[in-house]
């Protein structure tokens, strides 16, 4: 199952105040695949839900599958942030596209 670093927690916790942080899978060309993320009160229907440390995240069934080896890391960059899979491994990384910004308020 997904894994949350540190930093992953208290960045979703500061993102997402109550809800959580939900990544879809998404297919591109030759087999790679993508997660896109937002902020969401709460899981929909069949999300596979990480918690860990007060931060939730929300996986649809797709996401859970590909992300079950991996470890999300986040690093805030000022009014955006960046999502890194990193293969539990230690084999390769992923980007999430990073579409998420921070408004500067806790409402999410």
């Amino acid at each position: 199952m997904l894994e949350l670093s540190d930093n992953a927690v208290d960045e979703i916790k500061e993102l997402a105040g109550d809800g959580g942080l939900r990544f879809v899978a998404q297919e591109g060309e030759e087999g790679s695949w993508s997660f896109d993320p937002s902020l969401a009160d709460e899981p929909a229907e069949g999300d596979v839900v990480v918690e860990r440390g007060g931060a939730r995240v929300f996986l649809d069934a797709v996401a859970a599958e590909k992300l079950a080896e991996v470890i999300l890391e986040i690093e805030s960059h000022g009014d955006h942030v960046h999502f890194d899979f990193v293969h539990k491994d230690g084999e390769g990384e992923d980007d999430a596209d990073d579409d998420v910004a921070d408004s500067g308020d806790d409402a999410a």
